[in-house]
């Protein structure tokens, strides 16, 4: 009966990024399952077998963009989640890419950062008991 909570996937190549969103995701009470990567192609390799609610990606990582990513989940998603781009490249055409392909919010790292748990905590209440 227990809710199992948001499953959160986090996709930066700044490991110290990871460990601060976690950080902040662990006083979300509505986050249960957090798995961290530092590359886009992990994250496509991830999303076989792990179904997120939220994912929280950043746009240049070496090897695959965040956009690519965007792209490539387009074509290969069934549901999709809710994507928090968050980038320090906040150039307004990056921008607009990102919203055209799916992502939800697009964020600036040196001055959004610490939005991320109070969009979490409103993700709850938008998508409660969607069958």
């Amino acid at each position: 009966m227990g809710q199992k909570g948001l499953n959160v996937l986090l996709i930066d190549d700044t490991v110290l990024i990871l460990q601060r969103l976690k950080s902040l995701l662990s006083e979300v009470k509505h986050v249960g399952r957090t798995e961290a990567v530092t590359s886009a192609e992990e994250a496509l390799v991830l999303l076989d077998g792990y179904q997120p609610d939220i994912m929280v990606l950043d746009i240049n990582m070496p090897g695959m963009s965040g956009i690519e990513m965007l792209r490539r989940m387009n074509i290969t998603q069934m549901v999709k989640p809710v994507v928090i781009m968050l980038t320090n490249n906040t150039f307004a055409g990056y921008r607009d890419e990102c919203l055209r392909l799916g992502a939800d919010y697009f964020l600036d790292k040196s001055r959004d950062f610490l939005m991320i748990p109070s969009i979490l905590e409103s993700i709850p209440k938008r998508n409660v008991l969607q069958y």
